[in-house]
Parts: C-alpha cells; sequence; structure tokens
C-alpha cells in the first residue's frame, strides 16, 4: 500500500514538472515570474534560458514518469541527482552571489529528492 503511494506521488510530481518543462516554452514569461523571474533577457539569452530551463522541467518530470512506470532506479536517481544540486547550487548563489535564500524551492527540492530515494529503495527492479 504504502509502495504504491510513493508510487502513486513520484507520478504527480513528475507529470508537474513536464507540465512545468512544456509551459517555459509554450508561456515563458508566465511560467517566468511563478519562478521570481519576471525579466525574459532578449537574443541569446531567451533561447538559453526558454531551452535550458524548460528542457530541465521537461527532462526530470519525463524521469520522473519513467520510474513511476518502470520501477528501475536509474530513472530515480537521475532526478534525484538534478534536483539536489539544483538546491546546493541555490544555497551557493545566496551565500556567494547575494541571491535571495530560495527556501520555499530548495525545502520542495530536498522532499522531492527524499521521495525519489525512498521510493527507489523500496520498490526498484534495478
Amino acid at each position: 500500500m504504502i509502495n504504491k503511494l510513493l508510487v502513486t506521488l513520484t507520478s504527480i510530481n513528475g507529470f508537474i514538472f513536464f507540465v512545468i518543462g512544456v509551459l517555459w516554452v509554450v508561456s515563458p514569461y508566465d511560467t517566468g515570474a511563478n519562478f521570481g523571474i519576471l525579466t525574459i533577457p532578449e537574443g541569446m539569452g531567451r533561447s538559453s534560458l526558454i531551452g535550458d530551463i524548460g528542457s530541465y522541467f521537461f527532462c526530470i518530470g519525463t524521469m520522473m514518469m519513467l520510474a513511476a512506470y518502470t520501477l528501475k532506479s536509474i530513472w530515480f536517481y537521475a532526478p534525484a541527482m538534478l534536483l539536489s544540486i539544483t538546491a546546493l547550487f541555490r544555497v551557493i548563489s545566496w551565500g556567494i552571489h547575494d541571491a535571495t535564500f530560495a527556501t520555499q524551492f530548495i525545502a520542495v527540492e530536498i522532499l522531492i529528492v527524499t521521495l525519489l530515494l525512498i521510493t527507489s529503495k523500496r520498490t526498484s527492479n534495478n
């Protein structure tokens, strides 16, 4: 029962990340505003912002849904690693570059990493 709940939560979070990735391509101004990005740069910066962030969310979401579907550990570990490094880099950007400490984002990232690792341990087929 608990394993089914963990897999369901992984699927739901994966779908949310997947949709955010699609929204970065469809409506970057609105989607960016949800992350505190109020100005979308022009030229190559716009391409990089939309392409990099959109693909980040799209791929993490896809990997999480594949993890839930296949129960193979690699699909759990890849998004866990990306989200862990994201949280770490947020802390570094706060400490070194005077960014706002993004408590709500860091907390969600750590919670999802925890979900992924626990679900992998309890359900994986390797």
